[in-house]
């Protein structure tokens, strides 16, 4: 297995991601969206690379501008059209290095399953799995130690959202999500889960919060999101 830094360009700005390959040609590429104050070397995003190798796809995690080692102001760049313009050119780049044919699956992790979600009529993946994933804005509640301008972008500004007239025709979806989740309410997984189409599955961590602390609850998420892929690469592509 083998992992190579990329750098691709969007808006002017250079980003940088890791492309996880496994052994052999890989037979699907899984591109990974991390969440509004998170970067792509997220412990979980690592360990699902690993898995999925371990089923022959190809992983690529990248940091969105004003994130990581990417370049862009967090501050000024933030939006949901940004990010969706930084996931549509990392799917390019990843393909780019790994095979243009190569069927794409994404998963995405608080805010970056939001992303995914309004990025499905640009991608098309044969799959999604998210974690944690928000349907409106106004249901995050963010730490109280979190900056005064991020709260009021959250709300009133730039990344004000209501996602759900987007859902409808979203399908081979699995929604993941803890129940007793501090920043994203549980609702929310509720939501695209009765919005979202055929297959889909919704898997509730009892006790999980935010940020999957539990490790019970991180394995049950890596094995679930694994599982996920390769039955959705299968029932399409064999």
């Amino acid at each position: 297995m083998d992992k190579q830094d990329v750098t691709f360009q969007v808006d002017g700005l250079t980003l940088s991601g890791i492309l996880h390959l496994p052994e052999r040609s890989p037979s699907a590429l899984i591109v990974g969206v991390h969440g509004l104050m998170a970067d792509k070397n997220s412990p979980k995003q690592i360990a699902l690379a690993e898995h999925v190798m371990d089923n022959n796809m190809a992983y690529f995690r990248f940091d969105h501008r004003g994130c990581g080692e990417s370049e862009g102001v967090f501050n000024e760049q933030t939006t949901l059209e940004n990010r969706r313009s930084d996931l549509i050119a990392a799917i390019h780049a990843a393909r780019t290095s790994v095979g243009n044919t190569l069927p794409v699956g994404l998963f995405g992790s608080s805010l970056g399953g939001t992303i995914c979600l309004t990025t499905v009529n640009r991608v098309a993946p044969f799959a999604i799995v998210t974690l944690a994933a928000p349907v409106r804005s106004r249901s995050i509640q963010l730490p109280s130690d979190s900056p005064d301008s991020l709260k009021a972008d959250l709300v009133h500004n730039r990344l004000s959202f209501n996602i759900q007239a987007q859902i409808h025709h979203i399908k081979n979806i699995l929604i993941i999500h803890g129940r007793a989740d501090e920043t994203v309410p549980v609702e929310n997984a509720d939501t695209i889960y009765d919005l979202s189409s055929p297959p889909k599955k919704r898997i509730v961590l009892e006790n999980g919060d935010h940020r999957v602390s539990n490790p019970e609850h991180q394995k049950r998420f890596i094995e679930s999101a694994t599982r996920w892929f390769a039955r959705c690469y299968r029932e399409q592509f064999r």
